[in-house]
């Protein structure tokens, strides 16, 4: 089994009072220095770790689908670059040192309409930040900075606003034991658990493609065909793309047949959005022959399927079998946990696992075997009519 070597984040336990696991948060982390965080760029590390988080492939082990804290920063905040999150699976932290103005109070209402749960980190009270505590459902104290004589006289002046405490940086049981009498929800720190590394792979994007791609997204109508056609001349762009479909961002997962099913499903905005976080996170990819042998072996199954020219076999859903046949070699992982991580219907699973589709399939097509000696999977498309990915209004989790 391929090793998943790369460090993609780090991300560290938040409990609840009867210290169950109720949140994580997640912190960037690099290959170079992997116990530390060093951060010159505080939107750089925010795009890297919400990619890695939702389009990386991530080594399984003990991953449990859990609300994660995610540091927003305010460039990010005011500007809505954000892509549309399940409102269950994240609460975004801001700092306390963001300059609380009306621009920023007026950005938070933005995001608590949507649903979303602001917790503010770092935080010392001041008279001035009464109007942002009336919006924010999260206020985290440093235990370790602030002193525990601090604490109680900070715990005193934010009674009277309807926040839950989160006391960070606990580290010993004495602090643990007077911030639980003190009142507080939650709780995180050495003394519980340390930040763990989280191991897997970076899916890095052709810079021209996604150049090209945010060119025609910035026209008032972009052309869908061309955004389609763009996006399918980079498999790993299109492995990102089924990914965030199927991850835990999307509140819904949708099982698609085509690249221009996804897109549908996600809207021109949103795709905007994500495209705009890979540009920003940075690229390392580069030109490789095998990317090219993936294309032609799609093509080669596009074209087939224009030439059966039957209602039961559509070029789309040719293309994307063709593509995947060979995306578990681009990427070097297995091809059972490359189609887990992917949201396409179990015809083209089938197809993609066996090489062989299925009569139900598409029974009129008789697949051609590749350079590899297997065959590319192609199978029909039904038509259907998904609606647009609007921002999301999901239900609050409470905390226990």
């Amino acid at each position: 089994m391929p090793t998943l070597p790369r460090v993609l984040m780090a991300r560290q336990p938040i409990f609840d009072r009867h210290l169950r696991v109720v949140a994580y948060e997640l912190l960037y982390r690099s290959d170079d220095e992997p116990q530390l965080a060093h951060v010159l760029n505080g939107q750089h590390a925010t795009c890297n770790v919400l990619l890695n988080a939702y389009s990386g492939i991530i080594d399984p082990q003990g991953i449990r689908l859990l609300p994660a804290f995610l540091n927003l920063p305010q460039q990010m905040l005011e500007s809505d670059s954000l892509p549309s999150i399940s409102p269950a699976q994240v609460v975004f932290e801001i700092r306390s040192e963001m300059a609380n103005d009306d621009i920023l109070l007026e950005s938070i209402r933005r995001y608590k309409q949507a649903g979303y749960r602001i917790a503010l980190d770092d935080f010392s009270y001041a008279s001035t930040a009464d109007e942002l505590l009336k919006l924010v459902d999260i206020v985290k104290l440093d235990i370790r900075g602030l002193g525990l004589a601090e604490v109680y006289e900070q715990v005193r002046m934010l009674k009277p606003f309807k926040v839950n405490l989160l006391a960070e940086k606990i580290e010993t049981h004495e602090q643990l034991d007077s911030c639980i009498e003190l009142g507080f929800q939650l709780f995180q720190g050495y003394f519980l658990k340390k930040p763990e590394l989280v191991a897997g792979r970076r899916i890095d994007s052709n810079e021209m493609v996604l150049l090209q791609l945010l060119s025609e997204l910035i026209k008032p109508e972009p052309a869908e065909d061309r955004l389609v056609e763009l996006i399918e001349q980079d498999p790993s762009l299109t492995f990102r793309l089924l990914s965030i479909v199927n991850s835990a961002a999307m509140a819904r997962q949708r099982k698609v047949d085509s690249v221009k099913e996804a897109l549908i499903f996600l809207g021109l905005t949103e795709v905007r959005k994500w495209l705009s976080l890979i540009a920003l996170s940075g690229q390392q990819a580069k030109p490789r022959e095998l990317t090219r042998q993936i294309l032609v072996v799609a093509h080669m199954c596009e074209l087939l399927a224009t030439e059966k020219q039957s209602s039961e076999l559509h070029p789309g859903p040719a293309f994307l079998c063709g593509m995947l046949d060979g995306m578990d070699a681009l990427l070097d992982l297995p091809r059972e946990m490359l189609m887990e991580r992917i949201s396409v219907s179990d015809t083209i699973k089938e197809a993609v696992a066996t090489g062989v589709p299925t009569a139900s399939c598409c029974p009129k097509f008789q697949p051609t075997a590749t350079a590899s000696g297997t065959g590319s999977g192609c199978q029909t498309m039904r038509s259907s009519t998904v609606p647009i990915s609007k921002r999301w209004s999901g239900p609050t989790v409470p905390w226990r």
